[in-house]
């Protein structure tokens, strides 16, 4: 990781097709621990589960200046300033990195609006926890916050883990509790199949380990829910273990640090080769701390080296030891003696010259692409000075990764409103119609609104791919490469899916409703719903018993009247109550009289698509 007076940064790059380009030597290995340690130690966010005492700073708002540029306290680095190697920066003085600001980490899912609202109540959270008892360390604390920060922010994580925790202060408690007791603590989090795994994990470790979960990551690896992520986590933090943990944010750290010319999820990168650079700076010098080693390249990984991080923040501990920086400078001097044309060919020529058997690492066209996106970028920049250069190279790192497309669904929903007596008898509560979701798959084992499915993508392309085989073929084959249009479902189609589905309950619950018209839409990490939602007001008279008694579908899944107590005593998820909100709002313009799901006919009517 030397630094070169001459272009050979650059040619090394194009060229290599070995993956020992991107290891550390032992004594580059060692700088970078050392310089990660020194930056972590008096920088870091103090969070509970890594046993500080509140008020909590998970946000990390303002940290990397946006865009790449630096926050008006750091110094700007002059043009003519060359980037020393790491022996040279251990030879001189270490600088101590100024106190940093807060900032954003990577956005979250599906449940945005919630986490908005959780991290809103992050004080009165905190305010209950005894700010003279400092939360400790622990391997069961650590495997609640690892999962729950799985796809979460960090600061919206922090009232949930302090909740849990309080309500679920050990393994054998979590073990013994409910599954609704389990849900309703993680409501709003989002990514429900965690909490199902945490909650069988807890009972596993009680039957099998007593209680205590092991220290060994291939032993933690046999509890449900732990893969090698978690449990690496686990056993270098709560016991010490000396082994690499690796995520997206560690990912993108050792591209940018090692020139990885490759997107954070492939393969190859996330669950094999990173793990072994990661390995050689946890192991680096003596060993020791492995598990701040690991939170160290995470932080850095959601601070100044997120995906907006400049690469030149003084601040940043790895600023004079990024690859990507480095052949950003070296691209912006090629191209002093170059027009657009001869990068072109430069990037056409050594591309040859790497053949078939390229880096295993680097994605088979990573490197051209890296090539091309920094000089397309300088071409187009008012500046290729020496600190727009590094940003720009500092962005082409890593590569972005293939976008896959959501799949869509359109659902039939039914907001069935109950008036009912409370329990004193003298006054009358509020209950909705709530149907169980099959004990697998998406949001499993969850409370929601009776909504059938009447369209999706999935279907949509089979028949296209279908109806591609007779004539025009290739004109097909194009059109199957566009996203899914998601069609207006007629009503009539709408309301007799509905009827069919309630009916299969109990007649009576097919009752008088009317349409909100505009569809309401709730994204989660790979699908997207869209609720055409019917309101409607069903009395005791109609159902009878059943109000009080036991509902099941015909697949053996549980339905019952839940009042908006119940509905949080449940934990259900932030696309009901985005349903619900809409409802109570709503103003009641139509009402069409529901039928009984008779009609073929109205299984025939055709779905009317957008033109």
């Amino acid at each position: 990781m030397e630094d070169d007076a001459d272009d050979s940064e650059l040619d090394r790059f194009a060229t290599h097709t070995s993956v020992d380009y991107h290891h550390l030597s032992p004594s580059d290995a060692a700088a970078v621990r050392q310089a990660l340690l020194d930056w972590y130690r008096p920088n870091r966010r103090k969070l509970p589960w890594r046993g500080d005492p509140p008020p909590y700073d998970g946000s990390t708002a303002g940290i990397n200046g946006g865009n790449g540029k630096q926050t008006k306290k750091a110094k700007k680095k002059t043009a003519d300033e060359k980037q020393p190697s790491i022996s040279k920066y251990f030879a001189a003085k270490k600088a101590t990195a100024p106190k940093r600001e807060n900032g954003d980490d990577d956005a979250n899912d599906d449940t945005s609006s919630t986490l908005a609202t959780a991290a809103s109540s992050t004080t009165s959270a905190q305010e209950s926890n005894d700010a003279a008892s400092p939360q400790t360390i622990s391997a069961y604390g650590t495997w609640v916050s690892e999962i729950m920060l799985q796809q979460t922010r960090v600061e919206a994580v922090i009232p949930y883990y302090l909740k849990w925790m309080q309500s679920f202060p050990t393994v054998h408690d979590l073990a013994a509790a409910t599954e609704e007791q389990v849900n309703s603590h993680w409501a709003g989090l989002g990514f429900y199949r965690r909490a199902r795994m945490l909650h069988s994990g807890a009972r596993l470790v009680v039957d099998k380990y007593g209680g205590e979960l092991p220290q060994t990551v291939d032993a933690l690896m046999t509890i449900d829910g732990i893969g090698r992520y978690t449990a690496s986590a686990i056993s270098s933090i709560a016991h010490g273990q000396c082994v690499p943990v690796v995520d997206g944010n560690v990912c993108r750290v050792l591209a940018r640090l090692t020139g990885v010319a490759n997107h954070i999820k492939a393969p190859i990168f996330k669950d094999k080769l990173g793990w072994t650079l990661a390995q050689q700076i946890v192991e680096a010098g003596d060993g020791r701390h492995a598990g701040e080693v690991n939170q160290a390249l995470m932080e850095l990984g959601a601070t100044y080296c997120a995906p907006n991080g400049s690469g030149i923040d003084e601040r940043d501990p790895f600023r004079t030891f990024y690859r990507s920086t480095r052949i950003g400078r070296k691209v912006a001097d090629r191209m002093k003696t170059m027009n657009s044309v001869d990068m072109d060919e430069f990037v056409s020529v050594t591309s040859v010259s790497r053949g078939q058997n390229g880096c295993k690492l680097c994605d088979p066209e990573g490197i051209s692409t890296v090539l091309l996106d920094i000089s397309q970028a300088l071409e187009s920049s008012e500046s290729r000075g020496d600190d727009a250069s590094a940003i720009i190279g500092h962005a082409a790192f890593p590569t972005a990764p293939p976008k896959k497309a959501k799949r869509e669904e359109v659902l039939a929903l039914a907001a069935l409103r109950c008036l009912m007596t409370d329990e004193t008898g003298d006054g009358v509560v509020e209950k909705w119609l709530m149907v169980k979701r099959p004990k697998s798959g998406l949001l499993a084992n969850q409370w929601e609104f009776p909504s059938p499915c009447v369209w999706n993508s999935a279907d949509a392309k089979k028949e296209k791919k279908s109806s591609a085989t007779a004539g025009k073929k290739s004109k097909k084959r194009k059109e199957e490469q566009q996203p899914s249009d998601v069609p207006i479902i007629d009503l009539a189609v709408r309301r007799d899916a509905l009827n069919s589905f309630l009916s299969q309950i109990h007649a009576s619950l097919v009752s008088d409703r009317f349409d909100i018209c505009k569809p309401i839409e709730h994204i989660f990490s790979h699908v997207r719903h869209s609720y055409c939602i019917e309101h409607g007001e069903i009395t005791k008279a109609d159902t009878g018993s059943l109000v009080s008694g036991s509902m099941f579908t015909p697949d053996g899944r549980e339905v019952r009247f839940m009042s908006e107590e119940d509905m949080k005593n449940v934990g259900i998820t932030s696309g009901v109550k985005k349903v619900l909100k809409a409802v109570k709002g709503s103003q009641e313009t139509t009402r069409v009289r529901a039928q009984p799901p008779s009609s073929s006919s109205a299984r025939g009517k055709k779905q009317k698509t957008k033109k």
